[in-house]
């Protein structure tokens, strides 16, 4: 199975108003996605031949994870990892960009990702017993709710 390639043009002046959409993921999913960036200066394409990459994201309890990035094509891709995606809720994220030697460090748009939950099966220490499944939902006001399906 192929990972899943999402497309974002992000803007260095942080002006760019083209990303209302909401970037669905699936808790827990792990090398499944790959953010593919565009990156714009004022709207004009930006040579990243010289450049690294990271991605920084806001995890929705607030934790703050970095990932590498590559270079390919002149888009940052980065492919998104079980750690990016172990909570569910509201996420945040935006690439920053560096010249060689890191003297120039400068940041893309903030773009959004909202983190579906997952369903988890909930083990039993008897395998006979039927097993229940523990289904977590976040509201936008971070309100935890935990229904269980026997």
């Amino acid at each position: 199975m192929d990972a899943v390639t999402i497309s974002l043009t992000l803007d260095l002046s942080k002006k760019n108003s083209t990303l209302n959409e909401i970037t669905r993921l699936r808790q827990n999913e792990s090398n499944s996605t790959i953010l593919q960036a565009k990156v714009l200066d004022h709207n004009e394409e930006f040579d990243l031949s010289q450049c690294s990459a990271e991605l920084h994201f806001k995890k929705p309890n607030g934790e703050i994870c970095v990932q590498a990035a590559q270079i390919e094509d002149n888009n940052v891709l980065c492919t998104l990892n079980n750690e990016i995606t172990a909570i569910s809720g509201n996420a945040e994220a935006y690439f920053q960009i560096c010249n060689k030697d890191k003297t120039v460090v400068n940041t893309t748009t903030t773009f959004y990702l909202q983190i579906l939950p997952g369903l988890t099966p909930i083990k039993k220490k008897d395998p006979n017993e039927p097993q229940p499944i523990d289904l977590h939902t976040v509201s936008n006001n971070n309100e935890r709710k935990v229904a269980e399906w026997i």
